[in-house]
């Protein structure tokens, strides 16, 4: 077995391509999940996957136990911001969709990865999380409720994993990705604000609090969920 394996999740760019690439920088085995195809490359192994379709999923992970038939971590950093608008103007399959890729495909990877993790008795599960999960974002509802869902699923996971040496944490990143600028423009264009909002943070500072928590050295933290701080405006 490969101890250091990671199996990431929504790396086809942003966070999730970032983390992919500084941990095989690192020396670490890094399985990445791509909704769009790509080559691997500079100690990434990638895979096309699609987190609403079972069987994909199924096939992913069919490939990544392959790779490393218990991976020591497992980090879920797909989502779908699309759905902009306040809550009345938000449809139910506008909301399906927002679900089905931010939450629903966590569940979906939870179900081939947990059990492999539970036997070797380590390993470490991550999810991206979201500020606005917890305090109110306008227009974002949707994404939000998405990853209200994702976060307490995380607590309520590391408290079942008590005791068998896995454990489950969420991180909220603040960081200019293509998600969060679709995101922005599309709350600019529906507020009729005139300027784009600004930049925010790039994804690498993101990284080290990530590279923590995938490591043996948070082997004692669960069922918490971080906040990289948001700007102020």
């Amino acid at each position: 077995m490969e101890e250091s394996a990671v199996v990431i999740i929504g790396a086809s760019s942003g966070f999730g391509a970032a983390l992919a690439e500084d941990l095989a920088a690192a020396g670490r085995t890094v399985v990445a999940g791509a909704r769009s195809a790509r080559e691997s490359g500079g100690g990434v192994l990638y895979r096309q996957v699609d987190v609403a379709d079972e069987q994909s999923v199924a096939d992913f992970f069919g490939y990544a136990a392959s790779v490393s038939p218990a991976p020591y971590g497992l980090v879920y950093s797909a989502g779908d911001a699309s759905a902009v608008g306040y809550g009345w103007e938000v449809g139910p399959d506008e909301l399906a969709r927002v679900f089905d890729a931010t939450f629903f495909g966590f569940v979906r990877c939870l179900r081939h990865a947990v059990p492999a993790m539970r036997e070797a008795g380590r390993g470490s599960v991550l999810a991206l999380g979201s500020h606005s999960a917890r305090f109110p974002v306008e227009m974002l509802g949707a994404y939000a409720s998405a990853k209200a869902a994702l976060e307490h699923y995380v607590r309520t996971l590391a408290k079942e994993l008590t005791g068998t040496g896995v454990r489950a944490n969420a991180l909220g990143i603040v960081a200019e990705t293509a998600l969060s600028r679709d995101f922005l423009d599309r709350k600019a264009s529906a507020l009729g604000r005139q300027e784009p909002y600004p930049a925010l943070p790039q994804v690498r500072d993101n990284l080290p609090l990530a590279r923590f928590l995938l490591s043996e050295e948070s082997r004692h933290v669960s069922g918490q969920v971080v906040d990289a701080f948001p700007p102020a405006w």
